[in-house]
């Protein structure tokens, strides 16, 4: 599936408009989501931004004990969810969503102030006891980042960023939001192939991806054995990174952050 800005304005929108008649807007008000690799990872996102509520990705490769401990913590007001993983949190009992019926959907929502200090994301780490961890992050968080982001990769309109990480990941919050607020592309890499880097580097170069972030291991193997004509930089980060020769047609970048300090700090 391919969407324009206009068209994914219009949808988020549209989603907006029916989490609010669900869920009262305001800041501390939680959404949590569960959805596999789609376009649902952005629309989803997006319209609970709208509603002036905040997000909790929820990565369905988890057990059903943690997912279901992360929305009581969280104490989620409404989950969007794809049908068929409902069963991964037969413990909620409030209201649900599925992407099913928010696809022909239209309306526009109420207007709301969100402030620079509102909730943006709550997230989830593993914690040094073992238990999920909750993380808040605001939306000045997000703005300085993408800021950032934009200025040191050099992201422009027209170019293309590679959705890699998983959503549940805080990393998947660099995969999009730099992107959507600069005019590039949002390529969201299929589960199919993203262990695949013969067929990833083979639709890296169809797609023309020009960024991508991977996990640490992963993109020292696509920078050691892929020819990639596309990419003008590769990110890593998770782990600890081994010695290697740096790819020459592209950059590599290995980044380092907790999720508390927004995705990376250097």
């Amino acid at each position: 599936m391919r969407l324009t800005y206009k068209e994914v304005d219009e949808k988020t929108d549209a989603i907006a408009a029916l989490i609010q008649s669900k869920v009262e807007s305001g800041k501390e008000n939680v959404v949590s989501i569960l959805i596999g690799r789609s376009e649902w990872m952005a629309l989803a996102s997006l319209g609970v931004l709208k509603a002036g509520c905040a997000y909790q990705p929820l990565d369905p490769s988890y057990p059903s004990e943690r997912l279901n401990f992360m929305m009581q913590d969280a104490d989620a007001k409404l989950l969007i969810a794809e049908e068929a993983l409902l069963e991964k949190v037969n413990e909620y009992q409030g209201p649900v969503l599925l992407t099913k019926d928010l696809t022909d959907l239209s309306g526009v929502p109420q207007s709301v102030t969100v402030k620079p200090e509102d909730l943006f994301i709550l997230l989830y780490t593993s914690g040094s006891t073992g238990n999920p961890k909750g993380c808040q992050l605001e939306h000045r968080n997000l703005v300085c980042f993408c800021h950032w982001f934009q200025r040191y990769y050099g992201l422009k309109p027209g170019d293309k960023v590679a959705a890699y990480a998983s959503y549940g990941f805080d990393a998947c919050m660099m995969d999009m939001y730099p992107a959507l607020t600069s005019g590039a592309v949002v390529v969201i890499v299929g589960d199919d192939i993203r262990l695949n880097l013969p067929d990833l580097n083979v639709y890296f170069n169809e797609e023309g991806v020009t960024h991508s972030f991977m996990t640490t291991q992963v993109g020292c193997q696509f920078a050691m054995n892929c020819d990639n004509h596309s990419l003008r930089h590769l990110s890593v980060g998770g782990e600890k990174i081994l010695p290697l020769n740096p790819p020459t047609a592209y950059q590599l970048h290995n980044g380092y952050g907790p999720t508390e300090a927004t995705i990376l700090i250097t």
